[in-house]
């Protein structure tokens, strides 16, 4: 309750008394899931498991830079690693404590595992920083394909499972799965993040893509890890491999939960405040990114920690010439009823109230979507002829089905090799 009260304090403080009771009405009334019970792997899922084990035996390192780290978090971390089912694997401490206080349980832990198996620790003769202590695991590496885990943080036992199938199915540049949120004891989980395919838009707006991400060895070991994103180092690598990946299938989700976050006073995943310095690495690293592309932009923090709003200078169709239509919300009764859509039409923030930012913030961020709402939309200049002679037409009925009109038009759009791109803050019809 006292770190609740502690974050309520801090939004007030950078955001004012408005946006603060908005935050607060919200987390009281559309908490997203109202209950969530992490699943263990039950007996039929093991056993699945164990009978189809992955066509692959890449092995996978694991890196983990650690820093004065309690022990009690470590031996969890250590016993997440040592407790996978894929036995390839090797892990990689680089421990810049000043001392091997944590060699004990490594040891403890080499005599359990496999011979598959490794545990490397590496005692830094000084504290580098986050980036730099990172990169002495990463030379070290031999695996082929590398995984970022922190130092209080654990695994589930099917992560690398999961990891090593896709591997073997489609050779992809980077993989990431689901996550969720434990407490310090780990008796509690909790924030499931259900996350999205690559979306570019959105990977622009928040690094929702974080744990638990896998690349290949050879692109990680040369991008490296960039010492001024310290804090948001693994939001910038990620933003570069997204750049250099040969397309977007080489970037896979896997809809799993493979990974616990574990929050307490110091960690940035309970304490947005504990570490400003990150998310102003992290809006260097979406201004790097964007530039790279070649668009010019201004990137501003939004007023949750961690969230990023990109303003196109002087336009998005400008600098984005796969964009064909922007589309913002629409609203009745101070409820949206209008706005992104899913591939069947579904209006993703139906009912939402106004001021409100839903389920991981995403109601306030652009992202790409499937179609965007007729009644708040702006076209690229190139594709006027086609909503004149497609939305016109419906306008002029008595009766216009919206949605309907909406999902046809984005489709001629989208079959014309253009994307959709759905702007919160996007008022075409000045309202």
């Amino acid at each position: 309750m006292g770190n609740v009260i502690q974050k309520t304090k801090n939004y007030f403080r950078r955001n004012g008394l408005k946006q603060t009771v908005f935050a607060v009405a919200q987390n009281l009334t559309l908490k997203i899931p109202k209950e969530y019970y992490y699943q263990p792997l039950s007996a039929e899922e093991i056993r699945y498991i164990k009978d189809n084990p992955p066509q692959t035996k890449e092995r996978i390192s694991i890196l983990v830079p650690a820093y004065k780290t309690n022990p009690v978090y470590f031996r969890e971390l250590l016993e997440s690693v040592a407790g996978q089912y894929y036995p390839y694997w090797e892990l990689l401490i680089a421990d810049a404590s000043g001392d091997d206080s944590l060699l004990s349980l490594v040891l403890e832990y080499r005599s359990q595992i496999s011979q598959h198996s490794e545990i490397r620790y590496l005692v830094l003769e000084e504290n580098l920083g986050i980036s730099d202590n990172t990169n002495v695991a990463l030379d070290a590496a031999t695996g082929s394909y590398i995984g970022l885990l922190d130092h209080d943080d654990v695994l589930t036992p099917d992560a690398l499972y999961w990891i090593a199938r896709e591997i073997a199915n489609s050779d992809p540049d980077l993989i990431y799965t689901d996550e969720d949120k434990t407490d310090e004891s780990m008796k509690r989980f909790y924030e499931p993040h259900r996350k999205k395919k690559l979306n570019l838009d959105l990977i622009m707006s928040n690094n929702y893509i974080c744990h638990f991400s896998v690349m290949k060895a050879e692109l990680m070991k040369r991008l490296r890890f960039r010492k001024e994103y310290d804090g948001a180092q693994d939001y910038d690598i990620l933003l570069r491999c997204i750049a250099q990946a040969e397309n977007s299938e080489k970037v896979v989700h896997i809809p799993r939960i493979l990974y616990h976050w574990r929050c307490h006073e110091n960690s940035t995943a309970s304490n947005t405040d504990a570490k400003m310095y990150a998310y102003e690495s992290g809006l260097k690293a979406v201004e790097d990114f964007a530039k790279s592309r070649g668009y010019h932009v201004e990137v501003n923090h939004m007023n949750h920690l961690g969230f990023y709003r990109v303003t196109y200078l002087p336009d998005l169709f400008t600098n984005r010439p796969e964009v064909g239509v922007i589309g913002g919300p629409v609203y009745a009764f101070g409820k949206m009823n209008g706005g992104a859509m899913d591939k069947n039409g579904k209006v993703i923030y139906d009912g939402l109230p106004a001021g409100y930012s839903g389920y991981q913030h995403r109601a306030d961020l652009c992202m790409s979507v499937s179609a965007v709402d007729i009644r708040n939309m702006i076209v690229r200049p190139d594709l006027e002829d086609l909503w004149e002679a497609s939305v016109l037409p419906f306008l002029e009925k008595k009766d216009v089905d919206y949605q309907k009109c909406s999902l046809a038009f984005c489709e001629k759009v989208k079959a014309k090799g253009y994307k959709i791109v759905y702007d919160p803050q996007l008022r075409a019809n000045g309202k």
